[in-house]
């Protein structure tokens, strides 16, 4: 039963699934055509690892890691896009810039994507390509620098030494060229030589240190190289229209979806004879569909158009009432609702209606005395009826009683209002009233006011063979129906069980669907056409809620 209640529910509201999808699919597709393109350009770059490092252990390996994930940070630093915003002359700061490429190792790889959007295409591509290169030489300076220091020490230090050493090879040259040296010369020239021999081995040892800093510096540093440039690519990234729109359309759905079943959370109205049943234990003995017009008189359809669907929903109420007692059978009832505008009336002189149409001697009893309607129905005066007639017990209460447009149907209207109506309904008069008005007819049909307005039907409903609850379906509070069941109960009053007011053809599965098809083909109230598309009866179908 779940899962038909369900399917039920969203039959009903389908309008809304569709709309809600026709809606958020709409907008997603005017603002997707509305949108400025974005493009997406790529370029791939390979860390070179120093020939130092093996690569062999687990340690190289995080180790590569970590560069890689450290290169990723400073692809988009101010150095780094401050030179490309200068290369390609963009007119845009480096905050801009770096919103628009995002930088990404591959795991387990040395690689090095450089990812660039942008609303042109080939701006896009040269962005990338320009990125890659100017990373390239600030990852050079960057490895450079770490040596630039010592080996500026030891280029000092093999300049001064290779002066030094230009300096005594001339002096002693200039004393060589002199034949005859004194002592004290020669001790010069052998000082001088001593001293050329130190500089040259200075020379030497700091010309091997430069040299292995240079192939330290070589052998240590990664270097990153372009694998592949980044190319223009003329289909955008977004937006995608047909994407956005399904995805829109998707969850238009789903919202639809969400509030459909909010509110049927949130609904405590009564809706399925089912809940009927669970809530008061009583039978819907009849569902009625929607009755046309906005005079009260033509609510009397089962007189103006017996062969409508609406009409054999009367009737089936009738038959209905008759196996509801079996045992002692119905003389009189009493009709009423739990609160003001659920059809009670329109029920009870339809109800009169059909059960005279079967050959007995009805008669309607308006006991609203606050705001009778029956007069209005069938079209008759009020300047007599119910109260004239328990003020005047000595005129017949034929008297007091009208014919009516329907055969074998008569009405006591409610006649003057009264100032104290559920003193006279008390009274014992009323039950004399009664008890005369079952000589009278066959059947007895008393109208009442609503349960849980006023006393009247509780009052009344112990001095009749039954009563009967009316509800209007999606509008009756399903607590207001248990206080109705309640109130009558508590006077011993006999309820037979509830007629479901103003059911929608079609909806929700209510078994007068059937009739009203059946009807319409077989008696003509509309000929068979072409059945509307759904969308349309769904249409229909909320507007009539």
């Amino acid at each position: 039963m779940e899962i038909r209640k369900y399917v039920a529910l969203l039959w009903q509201w389908a309008w809304l699934i569709i709309l809600g999808v026709i809606i958020a699919a709409g907008v997603a597709y005017i603002v997707s055509i509305n949108t400025t393109p974005v493009y997406q350009a790529s370029a791939s770059l390979l860390i070179d690892q120093a020939p130092g490092a093996s690569g062999n252990t687990y340690a190289d390996v995080l180790t590569i890691e970590k560069i890689s994930q450290t290169y990723v940070e400073l692809l988009t630093v101010s150095d780094v896009l401050n030179e490309v915003i200068t290369e390609l002359n963009l007119p845009i700061e480096a905050s801009r810039l770096r919103s628009q490429i995002s930088a990404s190792a591959p795991v387990n790889t040395q690689i090095l994507r450089i990812t660039v959007q942008d609303t042109n295409p080939d701006r896009a591509a040269a962005i990338a390509n320009s990125t890659a290169a100017s990373f390239i030489r600030y990852n050079e300076r960057t490895q450079a620098a770490r040596y630039n220091e010592p080996a500026t020490n030891l280029q000092l230090e093999l300049t001064t030494a290779g002066n030094q050493i230009e300096a005594l090879e001339t002096q002693i040259n200039t004393l060589a060229l002199n034949e005859d040296l004194s002592s004290a010369q020669q001790a010069e020239l052998s000082r001088l030589e001593t001293q050329l021999r130190e500089q040259q081995s200075l020379y030497n040892s700091v010309f091997n240190d430069l040299q292995a800093l240079r192939i330290k510096s070589a052998t240590e540093s990664n270097n990153v190289l372009v694998v592949e440039s980044a190319t223009p690519n003329p289909a955008p990234i977004r937006p995608r229209p047909l994407n956005n729109t399904l995805l829109a359309a998707v969850v238009g759905g789903m919202l639809a979806l969400g509030i459909i079943f909010l509110i049927d959370y949130l609904d405590d109205t009564v809706k399925t004879p089912d809940e009927v049943t669970m809530d008061t234990g009583l039978s819907a003995i009849g569902v009625v569909s929607f009755i046309k017009g906005e005079d009260l008189h033509d609510r009397l359809i089962t007189h103006s158009t017996p062969r409508a669907p609406v009409s054999e929903a009367y009737r089936v109420l009738r038959t209905n009432l008759e196996f509801s007692s079996i045992d002692d059978k119905l003389r009189s009832i009493l009709i009423t609702s739990a609160s003001p505008g659920e059809g009670k009336s329109t029920t009870a002189a339809n109800l009169g209606t059909v059960i005279a149409q079967a050959g007995n001697r009805v008669i309607l009893v308006d006991a609203d005395l606050r705001r009778p309607s029956q007069h209005k129905v069938l079209q008759v005066p009020n300047n007599q009826g119910l109260t004239t007639a328990l003020l005047d017990s000595d005129t017949p209460i034929s008297y007091h009683i009208q014919q009516t447009k329907v055969p074998g149907l008569r009405i006591m209207t409610s006649g003057p209002l009264p100032p104290n109506p559920s003193e006279l309904l008390r009274s014992q008069r009323m039950q004399q009233v009664l008890e005369e008005l079952n000589n009278e007819a066959d059947f007895v049909i008393v109208d009442t006011p609503p349960t849980l307005t006023v006393a009247d039907a509780s009052i009344l409903a112990p001095r009749v063979n039954g009563a009967v609850l009316v509800l209007k379906i999606a509008s009756t509070r399903r607590d207001a129906l248990i206080q109705a069941q309640e109130s009558l109960h508590k006077t011993g009053a006999n309820v037979l069980g509830v007629v479901m007011n103003q059911a929608t053809p079609g909806r929700g599965g209510y078994y007068n669907y059937y009739y009203y098809r059946y009807y319409n083909y077989e008696y003509g109230d509309k000929k068979p056409t072409k059945q509307r598309n759904p969308l349309a009866r769904w249409f229909a179908s909320a507007s009539n809620k």
